[in-house]
């Protein structure tokens, strides 16, 4: 095996494993989205936890907080703007920080902008 060879398979072992240990919380109100991002996140080794709604989260976030939240901005009845700042608020009273991706299907100019100014570290579009 060549030496890029066994890079790229020590690269793809670590990528493999990168998640290990790791809780992430994913927040979508369309069920085969949280199916498909549980897949692909416990693939690399993260426990997943689904929620399909933000009120759904922000229990589960109270009672057994995740290592990272990966939440859609459309939520139903609290957006993922309500949702953050909730979590932001929480983090500021209990817990320090968690670290959160905004997914979205939409794409508006300013978007990515404000979801980052609201509380969130990244910002995905879908599809995938």
């Amino acid at each position: 095996m060549k030496a890029s060879d066994a890079e790229s398979s020590q690269w793809k072992a670590r990528m493999n494993t990168i998640l290990t240990n790791t809780t992430v919380l994913v927040v979508d109100d369309d069920e085969d989205t949280c199916e498909l991002l549980r897949n692909i996140l416990e693939r690399r080794g993260a426990n997943v936890v689904t929620a399909n709604s933000a009120e759904a989260a922000l229990a589960l976030y109270r009672v057994h907080p995740p290592d990272i939240i990966v939440s859609d901005m459309r939520l139903g009845s609290l957006d993922g703007y309500a949702f953050i700042t909730t979590i932001r608020e929480y983090n500021r009273e209990y817990r320090g920080f968690t670290p959160a991706i905004a997914l979205t299907g939409f794409r508006y100019p300013g978007d990515e902008e404000r979801t980052i100014r609201a509380g969130f570290n990244a910002h995905i579009y879908k599809p995938f």
